[in-house]
């Protein structure tokens, strides 16, 4: 049985200290509206039949199940006698007038109910201590420890009350329970792919409109570099998610148990039956898979958090993005940037709390700057007002402001918002404007630079999307200044973006079968091959050194290095270069045979097949499954592996390569002389990082190169020791 709200005292002093800002804060009551509580007995029609009674009627919004609602009170009415009328039906508990704060912003707060956030290291039975002391009832103890939803004692004034608690050396702040109403920040309006034109504007018609070339993101040069990550996770803060809409689905995170409705305490699965969520989580993410939409980060995961934008409270948003702090906290594998595409009525503590708190574990914050039309400074408009969050205002298809958004110095990037295509309820899609649109482009964005960089801090993200805009202030000359650092361009932040140092971690090692004559030696990895004399096709590391006239490929075991086997290609008797394409063995000769790969049966070791190679000594050779990679000692040609074809070719890093090996796209370059790799981005084809290979006494050398995608190991042939190194690499 639910119990009954006490009444509380009628005040005029409406003001208290932020304790959290250190800010005196003075409420001024509006006339023509007033916030009323029901008792827990009120029913919907009770209270229909209340607003009847007293010719008053929902202004802002109402929610029955939690029991408040807006009035509008009558012009032929004063606000005194209009709650007077109100707290002489049954079911009204309480009423407070609308209020406005020294800022000019109007809010929303229950009559008779408060938060309080306690100190980290508080126990939970000196909270209740303290409760209990002064008759304060625990109205919901909130997701985020040591905060919670409290009653108004019997009696007593909402601002008394705060002013009291606050005083307390336990307590981090406390402030009124506040409502918001109507903060989605989108204007509704009555395979996909051309009409997404904030990812790829070619000056096509969208929706009736035509657009400039190239005022995008540029998202698709940068998709050549990443298309996102599985390990980062992108939270959409909002009305939801449809859970089963067929491009957004295959990026859904697993939820498990996880409570993920911070709107509705009964239902954990965050179902979104407003479309505002869905809308913004496939701008986001949507997967890449040939239906539908794409999203900005289609690689990455989407973790849908549910609250009420229509008539829900702000605490329950501070449990939200505490919650993703908390997750970035168990599971530190990942990165997760949160995206907000809502407002607030007013600077509330929980909320910039619970901000901090999040850009404190490295979690990226992005919120939509609003769509009012004006300077978000003045006055402020929160949460995009806040310094730790991404603020971002809107622009149409021209790289111009949207005529509806927000603007100001405390606006940190523009991103397209007008005409925007995405993901809907019902496995359906739709058109939406608003900066609600643009904020998610921008957390894609991040999304993509923290897939390239997993280490990167928030302040380091921040400042590559922000160093990388393009400058948009000639298409908007009144607003110079004002729309951040331009509109964002996602290739030149990903191509921007540093990557980790490449790990490198001996883990065992073992002797050449055979020993080298002085000569080249080759290496290959077979994820499946069939050898000789065996039925079942199994995994083997390929080794050859050279013998003056007695060649040998053996294949060896790739954690022991013992001989399962060997062949003798025949006629490729000074053989440079090797490696596996699933089906045979490739090999190039050095000097007699030289300027061909030849393809080696691999249980025979006849050859069976033949292409034309570059010119030159071939001294190392790999293969991604699409190209061969084939190096001249001091050039790496990339060939059509059907026909030989020179369809690219670059520089030796440090100007010698003898040795190549490529997998999760990219390519190890071995230098036998100073014994140093360097790995190559194949996408960009710029060296990432360089390491030593392992050797004593400077006897690194790195004369043959395989790699295991599987296992991240990498083999090197040092022919000076006759011996075979195995090491994980950390990319």
């Amino acid at each position: 049985m639910r119990v009954q709200k006490p009444r509380v005292k009628h005040e005029n002093d409406y003001s208290y200290t932020n304790k959290f800002t250190k800010k005196q804060l003075r409420f001024s009551p509006r006339e023509d509206e007033v916030v009323a509580t029901f008792q827990p007995q009120a029913s919907t029609e009770s209270v229909r039949g209340l607003m009847k009674d007293t010719a008053m009627s929902v202004s802002q919004g109402m929610d029955a199940g939690r029991g408040f609602a807006v009035l509008k009170v009558p012009r032929t009415r004063d606000r005194g006698t209009a709650e007077r009328s109100l707290e002489s039906r049954p079911e009204v508990a309480n009423v407070l007038p609308v209020l406005v704060d020294d800022e000019g912003l109007t809010r929303y707060f229950l009559p008779d109910e408060l938060t309080v956030q306690f100190r980290e290291g508080v126990s939970k039975d000196r909270i209740e201590q303290l409760l209990d002391e002064r008759k304060t009832p625990i109205v919901a103890e909130q997701r985020t420890p040591g905060y919670y939803t409290l009653a108004v004692p019997e009696e007593r004034g909402l601002f008394e009350t705060l002013r009291e608690l606050s005083a307390l050396e336990e307590v981090a702040f406390a402030e009124p329970s506040e409502a918001g109403f109507n903060d989605a920040l989108y204007l509704p309006d009555d395979p996909n792919f051309p009409v997404l034109w904030g990812l790829h504007n070619t000056g096509q018609a969208v929706n009736g409109t035509t657009g400039s070339v190239d005022s995008d993101t540029d998202a698709v040069e940068a998709w050549d570099i990443t298309r996102g990550h599985p390990d980062v996770v992108i939270s959409v803060i909002d009305t939801g998610m449809d859970l089963d809409h067929p491009d957004l689905v295959g990026n859904l995170l697993a939820r498990g148990s996880e409570d993920w409705d911070f709107a509705d305490a009964a239902d954990p699965s965050p179902d979104d039956t407003d479309g505002h969520g869905t809308h913004v989580s496939g701008t986001a993410a949507a997967v890449d898979n040939g239906t539908g939409v794409i999203g900005m980060a289609p690689g990455c995961r989407l973790m849908p958090l549910r609250i009420n934008l229509t008539a829900g409270m702000n605490q329950n948003r501070a449990d939200a993005i505490n919650y993703v702090a908390a997750q970035a906290v168990a599971n530190p594998s990942r990165r997760y940037v949160i995206n907000c595409s809502w407002k607030m009525s007013g600077d509330h503590a929980g909320v910039h709390n619970a901000i901090i708190n999040a850009v404190s574990r490295n979690v990226v914050v992005v919120f939509a700057a609003g769509n009012a039309n004006q300077d978000i400074e003045s006055p402020p408009f929160y949460p995009a007002y806040y310094p730790e969050v991404l603020s971002v205002a809107a622009t149409n298809q021209q790289d111009v402001r949207a005529s509806f958004s927000n603007y100001g110095a405390r606006v940190d990037v523009s991103a397209p918002g007008v005409n925007i295509y995405s993901s809907y309820p019902d496995n359906s899609y739709a058109y939406l404007d608003g900066t609600s649109m643009a904020s998610p482009h921008v957390a894609g964005l991040a999304a993509l630079i923290l897939s390239r960089n997993r280490t990167l801090t928030t302040a380091q993200v921040r400042s590559i999307i922000e160093s990388t805009c393009d400058n948009i202030d000639a298409k908007n000359p009144g607003f110079v200044g004002k729309l951040g650092k331009g509109r964002i361009n996602a290739y030149r932040a990903v191509h921007a973006t540093p990557l980790p140092p490449v790990g490198f971690t001996l883990l065992r090692r073992f002797p050449f079968p055979q020993a080298n004559s002085g000569s080249s030696s080759a290496l290959a990895y077979a994820r499946r091959i069939l050898i000789a004399g065996s039925i079942v096709p199994r995994s083997a590391l390929l080794f050859l050194t050279q013998q003056p006239f007695s060649e040998r490929i053996y294949f060896l075991n790739p954690t022991t290095g013992a001989v399962m086997g060997s062949i003798d290609p025949v006629d490729n008797d000074t053989i440079g270069g090797m490696e596996w394409d699933g089906s045979r063995i490739r090999v190039a000769n050095v000097t007699t045979g030289a300027g061909f790969i030849n393809s080696i049966h691999p249980g025979t070791g006849a050859q069976v097949g033949s292409i034309p190679a570059p010119v030159g000594r071939g001294e190392g050779m790999a293969w991604d499954g699409t190209h061969l990679y084939y190096s001249t000692i001091n050039r790496i040609h990339i060939l059509n592996p059907t026909t030989g074809a020179v369809v690219g070719s670059f520089p030796a890093p440090g100007g010698t390569c003898r040795a190549l090996a490529a997998g999760l796209g990219y390519l190890f370059c071995g230098n036998p002389l100073t014994g140093v790799i360097s790995v190559v981005e194949l996408s960009t084809r710029l060296v990432r990082d360089t390491f030593v290979a392992p050797g004593g006494g400077g006897a690194e050398r790195v004369d043959g190169l395989a790699f295991n995608p599987v296992t991240r190991e990498l083999f090197i042939a040092n022919q000076g020791e006759n011996t075979l190194y195995v090491g994980r690499v950390t990319l």
